[in-house]
């Protein structure tokens, strides 16, 4: 305690109970300590089944123009051992904070939509996802193709876990109305902003976020996400709504992409939907999420990429 309490004071010239106060009152501050958390931890995961996880600089010398395109990660990661100049590049993300209110979930009437169509409704749902994506995507690619030389991307989405993805909560309830009564069983106040925040809410929504807004350098189509080609594998932190430091992993091309914008990712990937129907319990995890780096590598055969030393951090 000691160390923490001489680098408080030296980093910031006050003590342990300032601090403390302070670091309450900044959420940003909060955020940024356990994005960087997430990192040590993904790099200690990787280190303990054998990989080498080189770290990538945010921003190497020269800016965000110096950065390398397909090295928008946080790792440059190989097997122990390996001599060959093939790495993966990992990007280490932690769920979204506000995903509930931003979903609308402060209101019931909304809880009771999401939870049905997740549940009851799912097979009807996946459908409907899946058919307005394709009509989205081949709107946006005879556009293009009246405007631009050249083939628009490919649609690539899954029909089985389509859009930003479909948690399957099936056999919670047996219908609607089974929903709106075990909803009813909570007070207003339990659905509040607060309530999620605290996670004292009935429902968690665990969602990627990823704000990031760029230009694809092959259709010139500029949008809010990521775009696929930025990194091999996505690594998301659930413990900001499971209270524990669970890695999942995804190929970035196994996720399905903008529809607007085949070369984008999304925002926002639903991973799952926990709820205090069955005490928060994470459920069965739907491609083309892996609990397991080794597995998720092994079955979907990222493309390995050079390393580029000019993007390393060396600190």
């Amino acid at each position: 305690m000691d160390l923490l309490k001489n680098y408080i004071n030296r980093k910031f010239g006050i003590d342990e109970n300032k601090f403390l106060e302070v670091l309450i009152k900044s959420p940003g501050a909060e955020g940024y300590i356990l994005g960087n958390l997430g990192e040590e931890l993904f790099k200690e995961y990787a280190n303990s089944i054998g990989y080498e996880a080189l770290r990538i600089k945010e921003k190497p010398e020269g800016g965000n123009n110096a950065k390398s395109d397909d090295a928008r990660g946080d790792f440059y990661i190989r097997k122990i051992g390996s001599t060959k100049d093939e790495w993966l590049v990992v990007e280490c993300k932690g769920v979204k904070s506000n995903s509930e209110k931003r979903s609308g979930l402060t209101k019931i009437s909304s809880c009771l939509t999401l939870l049905n169509k997740h549940s009851i409704e799912r097979k009807k749902q996946i459908e409907s996802i899946y058919n307005s994506g394709s009509r989205n995507y081949e709107k946006a690619k005879v556009n293009w193709e009246q405007k631009n030389a050249g083939n628009f991307p490919k649609f690539r989405w899954s029909k089985e876990n389509p859009g930003a993805g479909v948690p399957d909560l099936t056999g919670l309830w047996n219908s609607k109305e089974d929903i709106a009564k075990w909803l009813k069983s909570f007070k207003e106040e339990d659905f509040n902003e607060n309530a999620y925040w605290d996670l004292t809410a009935p429902i968690r929504l665990l969602q990627t976020h990823m704000p990031s807004t760029r230009i694809d350098t092959k259709t010139k189509i500029k949008s809010t996400g990521p775009l696929v080609s930025e990194f091999n594998i996505l690594c998301v932190d659930l413990f900001l709504k499971t209270g524990k430091h669970e890695l999942v992993f995804v190929n970035s091309t196994d996720l399905n992409h903008q529809a607007k914008s085949p070369n984008h990712l999304q925002q926002n990937y639903t991973i799952d939907i926990l709820t205090a129907k069955d005490n928060f319990q994470r459920h069965k995890l739907l491609k083309p999420w892996y609990d397991d780096l080794d597995l998720c590598i092994q079955e979907t055969k990222p493309k390995y990429r050079k390393l580029d030393k000019s993007q390393l951090d060396g600190r």
